[in-house]
């Protein structure tokens, strides 16, 4: 079951990465395009701001789910075992304290700015700080996994 849930969310978040990857790169070639002809979008700047933190969370989210992030195997390798286990349970621990926080404080910034707009994409500006809560839910699933899986697997896993 865990392995399904996994798979579902890593497939969603490759799907949502590569789609906001794809129109990173057409928005920015058709910008280049367009600049020698004395064209350029108004909300060019700001949207592709706003497509890259996203990207950025999302493909954040997507590494942590693939045990892809930076970490300090070598050191962890020279622990004994149970002090591995406590290292590596403490670390989900604080992953999942941190990604709360940020569900909390991301919950609240996208409620302040509904009723705000984006300077020159006419959209509410708390939909773009709904990453935030969003990406913490994702984080949150995901060490929901790993800690199950570390559980089940008696620690000794990531």
């Amino acid at each position: 079951m865990l392995r399904g849930i996994e798979g579902t969310l890593r497939s969603g978040l490759s799907v949502a990465v590569a789609a906001i990857l794809a129109a990173l790169a057409s928005i920015c070639f058709i910008e280049v395009v367009r600049r020698p002809f004395g064209g350029s979008f108004v909300w060019y700047d700001e949207f592709v701001g706003y497509l890259l933190v996203w990207l950025t969370l999302l493909g954040a989210a997507l590494a942590r789910s693939q045990h892809q992030h930076i970490g300090v195997d070598n050191l962890l390798d020279k622990l004994s075992p149970k002090t591995r286990r406590g290292v590596t349970l403490s670390s989900h621990i604080v992953m999942v304290l941190v990604h709360v926080v940020l569900f909390v404080y991301g919950s609240q910034l996208v409620t302040r700015f509904l009723s705000e707009r984006a300077i020159t994409v006419d959209i509410p500006i708390g939909y773009v700080y709904a990453i935030i809560p969003l990406s913490a839910i994702l984080m949150l699933a995901i060490e929901a996994i790993h800690i199950a899986r570390w559980f089940r697997h008696d620690g000794s896993t990531h």
